[in-house]
């Protein structure tokens, strides 16, 4: 588990940075359902919607281009956490991941089986 330590610090990202990142996806049939830890956004949206580590606020948006035209533009704003995005359990621990919201199952396995566990993805605008 990373920690906030001198040892140990977490790198905030930079506009414009890119990360390699394992990209996962969570539905409404997920146990939180499509309620998100943001406030100012009362639930999720495909298209919009994904989940990520606290170095990225709420309101980080993000770019990954394998998605783009799959799941909306490719563009996303982080309004999401969850344990296993923040402790990075899909990745075990190796590095950022980002768990995108979809409106339904058929497309969450569809994408698990077509789309690459890892992605880049770009950060277009940190707060």
């Amino acid at each position: 588990m990373t920690s906030c330590t001198a040892a140990n610090p977490i790198r905030p990202l930079t506009k414009g940075e890119w990360i390699n990142a394992r990209v996962t996806y969570y539905t409404p049939a997920s146990p939180y359902g499509d309620k998100v830890a943001c406030q100012k956004a009362k639930r999720a949206k495909e298209g919009i919607t994904v989940a990520a580590h606290p170095r990225l606020p709420f309101g980080t948006k993000v770019e990954i281009p394998d998605l783009k035209g799959i799941i909306g533009n490719g563009s996303f704003i982080v309004q999401d956490r969850g344990s296993a995005v923040t402790s990075k359990k899909a990745s075990r621990g190796k590095t950022d991941v980002i768990d995108v919201f979809v409106n339904s199952n058929q497309k969450l396995i569809k994408l698990t089986k077509t789309k690459p566990k890892y992605m880049n993805v770009r950060i277009i605008y940190h707060k």
